[in-house]
């Protein structure tokens, strides 16, 4: 949950600033940080995106070992306890925390000055940034490491962009890191 903490510290700075600054209401910054419902069609289109990175998760991992945060996971039984730490992995310190800094902030904040193909590929680029620290750990995983964030970026992205909505892409982000998580357990 330390993530999730360290997402949100740029996100609550931004709500203040905006509070204080503007006075904008809390419904209005939580609009801008995209947490709203969106519309529904989007949560299909995040269900059909979530097959797809479920699928590039499950042949990329044939190739390319699993590297960063899940590989503590790795060998784990499937337990009770296992499976509710994968899913808060997954769903809340990684999923959550990311859409929320990545999409919330950054998306919204690019979302509202650019061209959405602009807007879209600079968060994806800048999502991607961080997860190239694991070829510091594995470099050998170098096509991975930056085309599954980059492209799950692109997609998640989208889907923040055109719903006004963090969550259809925290579905697919969330709970595809809990596949991901769940594929290296001991099963």
């Amino acid at each position: 949950m330390t993530s999730l903490l360290f997402y949100c510290i740029p996100v609550f700075i931004y709500a203040l600033v905006v509070k204080l600054r503007e006075r904008a209401s809390v419904r209005d910054i939580a609009g801008r940080l995209g947490l709203t419902v969106g519309p529904a069609r989007y949560y299909g289109w995040a269900l059909g995106f979530l097959l797809l990175t479920i699928g590039w998760n499950a042949l990329s991992s044939r190739w390319w070992p699993i590297a960063g945060a899940a590989q503590e996971f790795a060998g784990q039984p499937p337990t009770v306890g296992n499976i509710l730490r994968a899913l808060e992995f997954g769903l809340l310190a990684t999923g959550l925390g990311e859409e929320l800094l990545f999409r919330g902030l950054i998306g919204g904040w690019l979302g509202r000055r650019l061209r959405f193909w602009a807007a879209n590929g600079i968060q994806a680029f800048i999502f991607t940034l961080p997860h190239l620290l694991l070829l510091m750990e594995a470099p050998h995983l170098r096509p991975v490491v930056f085309l599954g964030p980059f492209l799950m970026g692109l997609m998640v992205g989208w889907l923040r962009l055109k719903s006004g909505s963090i969550f259809p892409g925290w579905m697919v982000h969330g709970l595809g890191n809990v596949f991901i998580t769940m594929k290296v357990m001991q099963w």
